[in-house]
């Protein structure tokens, strides 16, 4: 049998793909930050990961489009992103901790 591990990079952009067909909600750049990393003190990623063994806790910072449901856009994320690591890795995904860093207008007809 031959052992195999996933890197942390590949692990983010199975979470970056899972997210890319989800209309109204993007990750942040990596400029945003929280209300949390700033009195932390923390640098802000888009996406961090927490390991133990098979287990995986995912923290998103996001944007939401004005207009879409928060809520909503926070749990589809959830879902999507547990659904596609689980389906993809066989890691067991314990959270999916998504914080709304900025909720962003779009004009209609901007591409």
């Amino acid at each position: 049998m031959v052992d195999y591990d996933l890197s942390e990079s590949a692990l983010i952009s199975l979470v970056v793909l899972a997210l890319e067909g989800q209309k109204g909600l993007r990750l942040a750049q990596a400029g945003t930050r929280s209300v949390g990393d700033v009195l932390s003190g923390r640098r802000s990623r888009p996406v961090r990961l927490e390991r133990e063994g098979d287990s995986l806790t995912i923290d998103l910072n996001v944007s939401v489009d004005y207009g879409k449901p928060v809520m909503e856009a926070a749990k589809e994320a959830q879902r999507t992103v547990a659904e596609a690591i689980t389906a993809s890795t066989g890691l067991k995904v314990k959270a999916v901790n998504v914080t709304v860093v900025s909720v962003e207008y779009k004009e209609p007809n901007a591409a």
